[in-house]
């Protein structure tokens, strides 16, 4: 799908926003053009480097006439303030999660679901399917348009004081969530305390006690020093976080043809490189989480069904409350019975 949309781009609809990162005739071939590239997570992670990959890519490929900026942690401000700054035309690139972004896109809260998704593996194949353009297609006339599918992974817990294995265990706790609505009402209807804070907030917050744990990926828990008051980690894998590579749908526009397909192409390579960067990655961080002196738990098969089985009750609840016909074709897709049985 990315592919052809540089055939089916407007080159005529270049709003004025969408100038300030290019000359004033729209960004021809003969132009310096600039990309802002803004992102929430911290430099040196696996998405950082392959956002670098892309801006090489793109440099190059245009010889040197376009140049892709990054900025990482949050210098940009946060993903809510980033996704609208790039809509406004302010600044031209960003990726946020898919949680975020559904407060953009209400289509994309099928992806707020628990334990859609069994692995990596499975997820690529749905998200790069017809299934997962067309989800993609529905930011079209946001003034966003989607590049494709960025990945920040399986998201677990850390815990300051103690390991959970049951979701018996999470009764009470107070748990830092994402600003999403439906993760927050996942953590409620298993008895925990759910406790929506911005990410700069968060490490203090660990180490004063205001949260008892916080869920992320292993990644960011780790280079956000997350892992130093919260050193129980347990992998829960409860949902897959998918980000999406957003650029300014009247930037895009603006540029030439061939300069379009230059930023189409890098943005394909691109996903492919972080997906290669994120095989094993997990791994290495448990390794050097556990070398520091954090702990962390596998699930037995029986206790990650008993997780499996406890989101049951919310997928009775809040299936009514998104697209429940693209929810039933994620699952499809996904191989996953057990909800589909629930829900349909």
């Amino acid at each position: 799908m990315r592919r052809k949309l540089a055939v089916g781009l407007s080159l005529g609809l270049v709003a004025s926003l969408g100038l300030t990162a290019c000359s004033a005739d729209g960004g021809g071939d003969g132009d310096s053009i600039t990309i802002q590239f803004g992102n929430v997570i911290s430099p040196g992670d696996t998405q950082n480097v392959a956002y670098e990959m892309f801006a090489e890519l793109v440099n190059e490929r245009s010889d040197g006439r376009i140049t892709v900026e990054i900025y990482p942690d949050s210098q940009l401000g946060g993903e809510n303030e980033m996704i609208e700054a790039v809509q406004a035309g302010q600044i031209q690139m960003t990726a946020p999660s898919v949680g975020v972004l559904a407060n953009f896109d209400d289509s994309l809260t099928v992806f707020d679901f628990p334990f859609i998704f069994e692995d990596a593996e499975t997820a690529y194949q749905v998200l790069d399917s017809e299934l997962g353009d067309d989800i993609l297609a529905g930011l079209e006339g946001s003034g966003l348009q989607a590049l494709g599918w960025g990945e920040n992974g399986f998201r677990n817990l850390a815990m300051t004081s103690g390991s959970v294995t049951s979701p018996s265990e999470m009764q009470g706790v107070k748990l830092r969530t994402m600003e999403v609505p439906l993760h927050i009402a996942f953590w409620e209807s298993i008895g925990a305390a759910p406790t929506p804070m911005a990410f700069p907030e968060v490490y203090t917050a660990l180490q004063q006690g205001v949260v008892d744990g916080v869920e992320n990926p292993y990644e960011l828990l780790h280079s956000a020093n997350f892992t130093e008051p919260a050193n129980y980690l347990t992998e829960l894998r409860w949902i897959y976080d998918p980000e999406i590579i957003l650029i300014s749908e009247s930037f895009l526009s603006g540029l030439s043809e061939e300069d379009q397909q230059i930023i189409l192409d890098a943005s394909d390579e691109m996903i492919e490189y972080l997906r290669e960067l994120k095989v094993g990655v997990s791994d290495e961080i448990r390794e050097e989480i556990e070398a520091a002196g954090g702990t962390i738990t596998d699930l037995t098969d029986a206790e990650r069904q008993e997780w499996i089985d406890a989101a049951i009750p919310f997928y009775e609840q809040y299936a009514d409350s998104v697209d429940t016909e693209t929810l039933i074709a994620l699952l499809e897709a996904a191989g996953n019975d057990t909800y589909l049985d629930v829900i349909q």
